[in-house]
Parts: structure tokens; C-alpha cells; sequence
């Protein structure tokens, strides 16, 4: 298969390495058969949401933070000890796109495939990151990665990246500059919030 859309100018596309990647890796992929049985190949890697995002918009880059503290139930065996005895704990849900500039936080993401180093760096992002998009990211092994992501603001529940990925893989399909989707956003709940750390591109010791 091959890209047979039209491209605005400046549009990630346009670029011819870019282009070949996205035929190679996305149009012509193979899978394993777990992965090719799962949601990922068609909420990760969406043929039509990616090609549509890429023909779009332009890459755009961020630094990034991936990971942070987070205050979990303590358990014993299977069982939560004490509903309200907490520990802290490393949790990697989510992606918190930055400006380069100034370091203020843009958007929360999440997806079903994050292919990031943690805890921060920096990668491409074509899209509206408010809503979905595409990141062009490095792997921990060093290769190039695209995949789509969406706001956690999409789904009630930040944690939710199975339909926070099936929310932004089909506003991807369709999402052009100037024209925002026709979607609700939620705001995450306070008590999610109230257990949150800081990220540990931040403060990579366990908070006291």
C-alpha cells in the first residue's frame, strides 16, 4: 500500500522519510499473532487515522514527562490491607506533553502504544493536542515510533487508555486544522487527583 491523499503544504508528509515510514511501518506492517489479535494494531496504529493526521499537520516538537508518583493502596496478597493506607509508587499511564521553551504543561496523553524513554525528553506531535494526534517518538532500543495518542481529558477516567485510545483513534480519522472535534472532555475526578505526585522527570525520589 501506499499514500494516495492529498497533502497540505508543510503538513508532516510532505517530508520524504517521514512518508516512507509511514508505508513501511504503518501501511505495510506485519504483526505477531498476539499483537495482530489485539486492540493495538487498530487503536495504535490506525492505517486511515494516522495517514489522515500526517496529511494535516505539521510535526511540531515537545518535551515530554513520562511517569510519576503516585499514592496506591497498600495491599496484602490480593486483598487492599487498609483502604486508606497509601504508599507511593512509581506509574507510567500517561504521557504529559511540555512546552520546549518554557516547560509549561500542554496535554495529558495516553494510548495503547507509548513508545518513550522515560522519565522525559523530547518527541514530534502532529495533531491538536487537546483533543488527538500522532507522536513520532524514540524507543527505549533506540528506533523510530509512531503511534496515536489522545487527551486523557477524552474519557471520564485518565487511566481508561483502551477508550481513551478508541476515542482518539477516531477523531484522528477525520481531525483537520481549524475544525476541533464535536466531542465531550471531562475534567478527572478529585479523587484521582488527590493521589497524584509529582511527575519523576520533576522529582525522581519517592516523595516523603
Amino acid at each position: 500500500m501506499t499514500i494516495n491523499v492529498p497533502i497540505r503544504p508543510g503538513a508532516a508528509l510532505t517530508d520524504p522519510g517521514t512518508r516512507q515510514f509511514v508505508e513501511d511501518t504503518i501501511l505495510n506492517a506485519s504483526y505477531d499473532v498476539i499483537t495482530r489479535n489485539s486492540y493495538i494494531p487498530d487503536r495504535a496504529y490506525n492505517k486511515e487515522g494516522i495517514v489522515n493526521i500526517l496529511a494535516n499537520f505539521p510535526w511540531r516538537t515537545y518535551t515530554y514527562k513520562f511517569g510519576r508518583w503516585q499514592r496506591i493502596p497498600v495491599l496484602q496478597g490480593h486483598i487492599t490491607f487498609f483502604p486508606s493506607w497509601r504508599a507511593w509508587e512509581q506509574k507510567f499511564h500517561s504521557i504529559m506533553l511540555t512546552d520546549p521553551d518554557t516547560g509549561r504543561d500542554i496535554a495529558e496523553l495516553n494510548g495503547m502504544a507509548k513508545h518513550v524513554q522515560r522519565p522525559g525528553g523530547t518527541l514530534l506531535f502532529a495533531g491538536d493536542p487537546h483533543y488527538a494526534g500522532v507522536i513520532d517518538s524514540t524507543t527505549t532500543k533506540g528506533k523510530r515510533a509512531l503511534s496515536i495518542v489522545g487527551n486523557i481529558r477524552l474519557m471520564g477516567d485518565p487511566e481508561n487508555r483502551i477508550d481513551v485510545a478508541n476515542k482518539a483513534k477516531e477523531i484522528t480519522k477525520t481531525l483537520t486544522p481549524g475544525h476541533p472535534p464535536n466531542v465531550r472532555l471531562y475534567d478527572p475526578s478529585p479523587k484521582y487527583t488527590q493521589h497524584l505526585g509529582p511527575w519523576l522527570a520533576d522529582h525522581p525520589a519517592k516523595p516523603g
